[in-house]
């Protein structure tokens, strides 16, 4: 008995082999074949066996050949021998009939033809009906039996944990068949969760597995602890204002996201990732004028400031679907620079791309760069941001982000090229802080070049609140915190910060910089903001721990220079809207006050004299709304009147 088992363990270790590896197409196209084959030598044996005729069974005739050719025909037509047959479905069984149909209606053609001239027919009109059905159901058959076997040699490795699905749509049930069919090993799926109903006495079933209310999980200890969900229902939820994931979080059920419905043939069930706290915080997708945008930089060659930074970085992968002629990638960072340059030779061989080290408060080498290389946009994302680290250092922060915007668009004057697209901030907006105020310095720098009636250049202003996970914003943060035990700190219980996703952020940048004519400050779209401490709360439930339970909340007061809200300008009374609805124009971008060109040249003269004290003077009078507090003040929990 003992050798029974052995074989039986070593024949199944051989196919688990087998299966692992998916099989060439073209041995699938002649299994088929070979399939339609037995289905034709069966309905001519079934045929001569009424009208007593000589058998033929595996007869090779002309006609026979002539089927085949036909059935080839139609297999490479609809491609049904492409679909993996592990997976197959109920999209593939139709398939397969739309195959063995059409293969029947064309003989039944060809019959018609050659007894019009010949008084012959390929197979007898029965024949062909025969066949057909004989056809469908050894094609069929194959497939169900390669799924089953698939299925039967995966169950024999226990999945490591029970899962439900989220969701009883078409959608859902079209993923859950996915994941039970697969049978990864990984997840074994227990039944659904119906996210609109909170009590439900229904009785239900789907594939056999039951489905569940919120009520149900919540008062039951011996359910599963971990939840799929579907990148589409995800958004759903969202867009309903359905806190239901909340609640499964606050119940340490793991949540894992599915991809996009038309990634899910090309999904590896095995390695589905836990969500993330961008996942909680999607927003509606971009909708980019592509038309527009490749008018715009396709063919150009475009100078990136601060390309190794996470903002810099992204623009670069953007805009490489545009097809520019070349990208000239400039930052100091040394290492983050190298490692971006690694990246785009890995994934892009054939991008012409150029990295360059150098400081943008240093106009010599700028001007360099701009002789040897010509670019015709430049997108200008270098900067210092950082407000505590800035507000301790308020000559280097003027330095780099006032002089040093000087510096590009000055030399982008000097070159004429085309379009200067200047990334701001919201911080800029009635600052309370040295980096606000030194990018609202720039920002004016800006618009005085734009009002210049000798400038050629499209000088365009984007401005815009935190991004998720960029260099030095809070999630990084607060995710080492995390990963310490806490305590994760907030600087204030009321605290709240606009957010969108870095892709977001930068798609924006690129379709405002195409649509600007000169002059304008683009304000973006940041939905609503959001309260730090529901951040830092979802963070800490999205690790399967509790909140003040398990990692301790901790509030510091608010840092110097730091405001409770935010403002972008982005309302109706103070912006103007544009074709997209996700971008608007700050109306005060229209305007600039010649009395400010000397403030401005003024403010050059202090930062280059490195006088501290005049040039925070200068920066006050060039930016009166700046409103600098003490590390003993605060600023009002109330929302600042708009200036501008």
């Amino acid at each position: 008995m003992k050798i029974f088992k052995y074989i039986k363990q070593g024949l199944i270790k051989i196919a688990r082999r087998v299966v692992k590896n998916y099989v060439s197409r073209w041995i699938i196209f002649l299994i088929d074949l070979f399939l339609c084959l037995v289905a034709a030598n069966g309905a001519y044996f079934l045929i001569s066996t009424v009208d007593s005729s000589p058998s033929k069974i595996f007869y090779l005739t002309w006609e026979l050949l002539i089927l085949l050719v036909i059935q080839s025909f139609y297999f490479v037509i609809y491609k049904s021998y492409m679909g993996l047959v592990r997976y197959s479905s109920f999209k593939d069984a139709i398939k397969q009939l739309q195959v063995t149909m059409s293969c029947a209606l064309t003989v039944l053609i060809f019959n018609r033809i050659d007894y019009y001239f010949f008084e012959h027919k390929l197979i007898v009109d029965a024949g062909v009906f025969i066949y057909g059905f004989i056809a469908y159901s050894l094609l069929f058959f194959f497939r169900i039996v390669v799924k089953r076997i698939y299925e039967i040699l995966n169950a024999t490795q226990k999945p490591s944990t029970k899962a439900y699905i989220l969701g009883t749509s078409s959608s859902d049930v079209a993923m859950a068949e996915g994941l039970i069919s697969q049978n990864s090993g990984s997840f074994d799926i227990i039944g659904f969760i119906n996210p609109t109903k909170k009590e439900s006495k229904s009785h239900n079933r789907i594939f056999n597995l039951p489905i569940y209310d919120l009520k149900q999980v919540r008062d039951s200890t011996h359910y599963a602890k971990s939840i799929i969900v579907s990148d589409n229902k995800l958004k759903e939820l969202q867009k309903s204002s359905n806190t239901i994931i909340t609640d499964f979080l606050e119940l340490k059920i793991k949540i894992y996201k599915l991809p996009k419905l038309q990634d899910w043939d090309h999904t590896d069930f095995k390695n589905l990732k836990a969500i993330n706290i961008e996942d909680l915080l999607q927003r509606n997708p971009i909708k980019l004028n592509n038309k527009k945008l490749f008018k715009i930089y396709k063919d150009k060659t475009i100078l990136v400031t601060g390309a190794a930074g996470s903002i810099g970085s992204e623009i670069v992968r953007q805009l490489i679907n545009f097809t520019p002629k070349k990208i000239i990638l400039l930052d100091q960072a040394e290492t983050p620079l190298h490692e971006l340059k690694l990246e785009l030779l890995k994934l892009h061989p054939t991008l012409n791309f150029e990295t360059i080290i150098a400081n943008v408060r240093d106009k010599s080498r700028l001007q360099e760069v701009f002789i040897t290389h010509t670019p015709e946009v430049v997108f200008h994302g270098a900067a210092y941001k950082h407000v505590p680290m800035m507000e301790a250092n308020p000559l280097e922060s003027l330095s780099v982000n006032f002089k040093g915007t000087k510096n590009i668009s000055d030399l982008s004057m000097a070159y004429e090229v085309e379009r200067f697209v200047f990334v701001s901030t919201d911080k800029a907006v009635n600052p309370t802080n040295i980096m606000g105020a030194s990018k609202r310095a720039a920002e004016l720098y800006i618009q005085s070049l734009a009002s210049n009636p000798e400038n050629k250049v499209s000088f365009i202003t984007t401005r815009f609140g935190n991004v998720l996970g960029s260099n030095g914003s809070v999630i990084p943060h607060f995710k080492k915190q995390i990963e310490n035990n806490g305590p994760v700190t907030v600087t204030h219980p009321e605290i709240t910060r606009y957010f969108m996703t870095i892709d977001e952020a930068c798609q924006l940048v690129l379709e405002a910089g195409a649509m600007g004519k000169g002059g304008e400050i683009y304000v973006f779209d940041m939905g609503s903001p959001i309260k730090i401490i529901d951040l830092a709360q979802h963070m800490i439930r999205l690790t399967g721990l509790v909140p003040n339970q398990d990692i301790k909340i901790e509030f510091t007061g608010l840092r110097p220079g730091e405001k409770l809200y935010e403002e972008l300008l982005a309302d109706k009374e103070t912006t103007l809207a544009t074709h997209h609805q996700k971008i608007m124009i700050a109306k005060s971008s229209y305007e600039f006050d010649i009395s400010k060109s000397s403030l401005l040249a003024e403010l050059e003269e202090f930062i280059n004299l490195n006088e501290k004290e005049r040039t925070i003077k200068s920066l006050k009078s060039l930016v009166p709304e700046y409103i600098n507090y003490s590390s003993n003040e605060t600023p009002s929990t109330k929302k600042q009147q708009r200036i501008y």
